[in-house]
């Protein structure tokens, strides 16, 4: 499938019940867009972006664990892609994770965060693993919210084969520029669609700022109004546009000389 539509959700997920909040979204976004393939929320939207151990503690659960099982019925009931955010409990350790569900409720994969921010570090540890999924909508990479400041993820995704890269997020203030910026950077370096969405509301000392998006393989938002208020996004991703896009002005990842940046990085 080449042509699809891409639904990405921001609002307060730190308030209230937010399985059911995602429920909500999901189904105004089928009844809004019946078309939609695939449906973004943000970083940790199943348990909420708290910076509380109890609350880690308390919301941290398996990748299959009770909010998967409630998001995967969504997924099989609508027929769709369902990526969403959660604080993850494996092997003893805790992660701020994603996971991706296909459209017959199965879990496909789970990223774990690798680049944490100094608030996150003692509460998380960090994942060491690049994730691509291929599907029948094109290959999707992962990144969560800090990751989008580090070109070279983007890059290594890329050659991994990343049409799409995912990077729901929980950004405040007052960094809006800096979130917007960086999404763009990370889609045109890479003629790749950028999909990231944000909270809205505050928290106690953090106020977020919603500003979801999707980009384009250009740079530029093709996912309509930039809104700060609880609200779904739309966006066409093309497939086959990203390819002229690349074999037009945007040959940047075919004309790069890797060898000599290569040669420079061993000879640090």
């Amino acid at each position: 499938m080449t042509k699809w539509k891409l639904a990405v959700v921001q609002d307060d997920f730190n308030v209230g019940d937010n399985l059911h909040l995602m429920e909500s979204h999901i189904n105004c976004c089928m009844q809004e867009n019946p078309e939609t393939k695939f449906i973004l929320f943000p970083e940790a939207a199943a348990s909420g972006y708290v910076f509380s151990e109890d609350h880690v503690a308390n919301k941290a659960e398996p990748a299959d664990g009770s909010s998967f099982s409630f998001l995967s019925r969504l997924a099989k009931k609508f027929e769709l892609y369902i990526g969403y955010g959660f604080i993850e409990k494996k092997d003893g350790k805790v992660f701020n994770s994603m996971n991706l569900i296909s459209p017959a409720g199965e879990l496909l994969t789970t990223y774990q965060k690798m680049h944490l921010t100094p608030l996150e570090k003692h509460l998380f540890s960090a994942g060491d693993k690049l994730v691509t999924v291929k599907t029948e909508l094109g290959t999707f990479g992962f990144m969560i919210c800090w990751d989008m400041a580090f070109p070279e993820l983007a890059r290594l995704l890329e050659q991994q084969g990343a049409d799409v890269i995912l990077a729901p997020s929980a950004w405040e203030r007052p960094y809006e520029g800096s979130y917007c910026r960086m999404a763009a950077a990370r889609a045109m370096d890479n003629t790749v669609y950028l999909a990231t969405c944000n909270y809205t509301g505050d928290d106690e000392d953090i106020q977020f700022f919603g500003r979801s998006a999707v980009y384009g393989p250009d740079g530029g938002i093709i996912s309509g109004k930039v809104t700060e208020e609880s609200s779904l996004a739309f966006a066409e991703i093309n497939i086959e546009k990203r390819e002229e896009l690349k074999e037009t002005f945007y040959s940047m990842r075919s004309d790069e000389r890797s060898d000599l940046y290569t040669v420079q990085w061993k000879g640090d």
